[in-house]
């Protein structure tokens, strides 16, 4: 039966945070394993792939000039120099996510 006064909850936004080798990607990779509405936002980043690495799968990879050009552009959630390379969050793969109706996951 429906109920007029239930509205379904909005989407999440879920952050894992953690050190590096604490299990952060095992604990997206069950929560990916049990519904189809996550969204696992991709990161992008200035590195090159590495091998077996997916465009769009493991990061966006991009060039550091485009990386830059992100951030001018303020389409960035949050970014950061690690390790000789940008890495950040693009703002636009969050949106879409949300406004589809998936929770997001980001780590």
């Amino acid at each position: 039966m429906d109920n007029p006064y239930h509205r379904p909850s909005p989407p999440l936004l879920i952050v894992i945070s953690g050190p590096s080798g604490v299990g952060k990607d095992t604990v997206v990779q069950e929560l990916l394993k049990h519904t189809d509405n996550f969204h696992f936002v991709v990161t992008a980043t200035s590195r090159p792939p590495r091998k077996n690495e997916v465009n769009g799968v493991d990061y966006w990879f991009v060039s550091e000039e485009e990386f830059e050009e992100m951030i001018a552009k303020n389409e960035l959630l949050e970014y950061a120099w690690v390790h000789d390379n940008y890495k950040g969050v693009p703002k636009q793969q969050i949106r879409d996510a949300l406004a589809s109706g998936k929770d997001v996951i980001m780590r």
